[in-house]
């Protein structure tokens, strides 16, 4: 039976990163006869401190992680630990510049897995979000692979709250729309950035609105609606990369 502290956890590269990072973690492993060799070091572990571990078949994997998408290994783990926001803002007390990236209304598991992904790549160390966005799911953790362990998720309960704190301590606030002219290949990323995100149908929440400090768009044929969100996500960071790094 698995804990509500609990998650499973699969894929080749999410397990051998859980096991480099959190091994502590660590509850159970499962795996095929393909993976035997590939994970001979997290099974020599589980055998010195005392693990439960169980060489499995394709099928038996396949209802374990609910998916077939497990590359043949699935580690039953502990939930990572979130950091709070108060976390957030001692890390941030001496740094000239950050980016950091808020997600408004997106609850897509693979979205969200690709936007940590893409976090990862451009040292972007945090993710903030409401507290009604649900626990990250094991399919984000999949398709995160192995920057789901160096980006951290702080669930904000008051994230008006939150963000105004944020914009007093030095940071600006940018959201992207359709409707706005300002290109983002134009337009001046500020040090200390927090970039919103909405969903690719409803956009911004009104109440984020307010908080926005400058709208953006990424141009092109305009023969779609709009960008999949993650991958507008990773086009601003790439641009604020350029621009500061």
């Amino acid at each position: 039976m698995q804990n509500d502290n609990e998650i499973k956890y699969y894929g080749i590269h999410t397990c051998l990163s859980l096991f480099k990072n959190r091994p502590q973690d660590i509850i159970k492993v499962y795996l095929d006869e393909s993976n035997l060799r590939r994970f001979s070091l997290l099974l020599k572990w589980c055998s010195s401190n005392k693990k439960a571990y169980k060489k499995v078949t394709n099928l038996d994997l396949n209802k374990i992680t609910q998916s077939i998408h497990h590359e043949g290994v699935c580690i039953l783990a502990k939930q990572i630990t979130n950091l709070t926001f108060n976390d957030l803002l001692k890390d941030l007390k001496d740094k000239k510049s950050c980016c950091l990236i808020y997600l408004d209304n997106i609850e897509n598991p693979h979205n969200i897995g690709s936007i940590i992904r893409t976090c990862a790549h451009f040292d972007v160390k945090y993710i903030l979000c409401p507290t009604t966005m649900p626990p990250l799911s094991s399919s984000t953790y999949r398709i995160a692979k192995d920057a789901s362990f160096s980006v951290s998720m702080i669930y904000l309960n008051n994230y008006k709250k939150a963000l105004g704190t944020l914009k007093e301590t030095g940071f600006s606030c940018f959201a992207t729309s359709s409707h706005y002219n300002d290109s983002i290949y134009n337009t001046k990323f500020p040090k200390k950035l927090v970039i919103i995100m909405g969903s690719e149908t409803k956009g911004i929440s009104r109440p984020i609105e307010h908080i926005v400090d400058k709208k953006i768009t990424i141009p092109g044929s305009n023969q779609v609606e709009s960008l999949n969100v993650s991958v507008a996500t990773a086009l601003l960071i790439g641009e604020y990369w350029r621009q500061h790094e």
